[in-house]
């Protein structure tokens, strides 16, 4: 919309002016509090009738501010936000992030101011995110206009794009709980002005990011072709997940209330992601769990996929999925065979999916490594959920961790094939499997079902990927 196309200010700005800081404890005095903190970056606090913030000095206006400012951030109720805006535009500010709620998601009023600082911008070359959202994360640098402990989150390779400020805060309390890693998280709000297209085309070229993440509500009008082709030709080069709401009447109504946003029909949007490669999925769930098999996980080099378990029923649950989803277990070579029967006790299932019960402890690591020797698996699925009373001190009282670092030199071995775990149930297993796993980028995920989801998009990006290196070959 605007001339100015670059984004790196709302992540990395060396200088920033916060209109409306504020130290009292109310909505902005966390967000002034840790920029504030920050002594990578020149920190402007701007308020009309303050002359200090948390001992920094304020300035009365933006335009009072001695140097160039490249974000500014707005605290402000959304009357004063037009001639923030104005201000602005008066100092030369190219970015601005909208914090505030009050204007298109609330009523008429609010959307006319919505609409007056929208002109004002695009009359300055300004790029605007938001309002009512709580803008953006960069872990590379720790910088954050969110209200959140920036040093619980651990730094890695997915980035979050969301409709919704709070969820996407959500997002981010979830990934610092366990341990997630993430590049960059935004959150849109109204997307007055900067939408996920303009965000796709940032993320495309952003070499923290692996995987992108999107939580939609609707699309702007007027945007449809350009969503398209943003869509096809970023997912060429890094996975899109898109989950999306408004998908029932009632609940195109809920983000009609929620953001301003049109829900727009599901039918031609869920059409629209099949054509250019995006995956979508169903639930916050599956969006999370995708996003860890994508981000650590190669693609699978050929189909087969196996299954290693010590339950018998969640093996066949997987088998269920699986199938419905139109995968198909591998075929072991009879070497592979061989080796796995030389090892189990007669009353395990060598077949694929192998159910070894509660040999798993014993012979798991040889197991695994004839199936990963196997040049028919291109996937290895590992179930590993032994009843509580294993590690219980009133039980048998082992600790889990040694046997699965066992098991992990083995997977290191191994790590062009694609490896997942899956452990459900005791609380002290699945921390065993995650300490062990999940820090060494073997993604743990406790729903199998949503194991085999995530192993079948594996697979369909591939052969999407492939699909376009063959039309373009030809």
């Amino acid at each position: 919309m605007q001339t100015d196309t670059s984004f790196e200010a709302f992540f990395s700005p060396k200088s920033v002016a916060i209109i409306g800081a504020s130290e009292k404890l109310r909505f902005g005095y966390f967000v002034t509090k840790s920029i504030l903190a920050r002594t990578d970056m020149k920190v402007y606090p701007v308020h009309i009738h303050a002359d200090q913030i948390m001992g920094v000095k304020a300035y009365k206006s933006i335009n009072d501010v001695p140097d160039s400012v490249d974000l500014a951030i707005f605290l402000v109720p959304s009357e004063a936000a037009p001639n923030a805006m104005r201000e602005c535009a008066e100092k030369g500010v190219k970015h601005v992030i909208v914090l505030s709620a009050g204007f298109a998601e609330v009523d008429q009023v609010g959307a006319q101011r919505q609409q007056e600082i929208v002109e004002i911008a695009n009359k300055n070359g300004i790029r605007v995110i938001g309002p009512n959202c709580v803008g953006v994360t960069n872990l590379s640098n720790r910088f954050t206009t969110a209200e959140i402990d920036i040093n619980s989150l651990k730094e890695g390779n997915v980035a979050f794009i969301a409709q919704s400020g709070i969820f996407g805060t959500v997002i981010i309390d979830w990934a610092a709980a366990n341990e997630f890693g993430l590049s960059k998280v935004i959150t849109l709000g109204n997307k007055c002005d900067v939408d996920e297209i303009d965000l796709l085309n940032y993320l495309e070229k952003d070499e923290e990011t692996k995987v992108i993440c999107l939580y939609l509500e609707g699309i702007k009008e007027g945007r449809g072709r350009k969503f398209i082709e943003t869509f096809e030709r970023v997912t060429k080069k890094k996975p899109v997940l898109v989950l999306k709401s408004g998908r029932t009447e009632t609940g195109a109504r809920a983000v009609k209330s929620h953001t301003g946003s049109l829900a727009g029909d599901d039918r031609i949007f869920d059409a629209v992601l099949k054509q250019t490669g995006a995956i979508r999925v169903d639930s916050v769930e599956e969006l999370l769990d995708f996003a860890k098999v994508l981000a650590t996980q190669p693609l699978p080099e050929v189909e087969g996929v196996a299954i290693i378990t010590n339950s018998g029923s969640l093996a066949a649950m997987t088998c269920d999925e699986l199938e419905k989803q139109g995968m198909k277990l591998a075929q072991f070579e009879s070497e592979t065979m061989e080796k796995m029967k030389k090892v189990a006790p007669y009353w395990t299932s060598i077949k694929n999916p192998v159910d070894i019960g509660p040999a798993m402890l014993q012979i798991g690591s040889q197991v695994l490594e004839a199936v990963l020797k196997d040049k028919n698996v291109g996937c290895l699925f590992i179930i590993s959920s032994p009843p509580g009373m294993v590690v219980k001190p009133h039980g048998m009282g082992l600790d889990l961790v040694p046997f699965y670092k066992v098991y992990k030199r083995v997977i290191d071995k191994h790590r062009e094939k694609t490896i997942i775990i899956s452990s459900f149930g005791d609380h002290d297993i699945i921390k065993a499997a995650r300490e062990v796993f999940e820090k060494s980028g073997i993604p743990l995920i406790n729903s199998v079902q949503n194991a085999a989801r995530a192993i079948t998009t594996l697979y369909r990006y591939k052969r999407y990927l492939e699909k376009n290196n063959k039309n373009q070959e030809s």
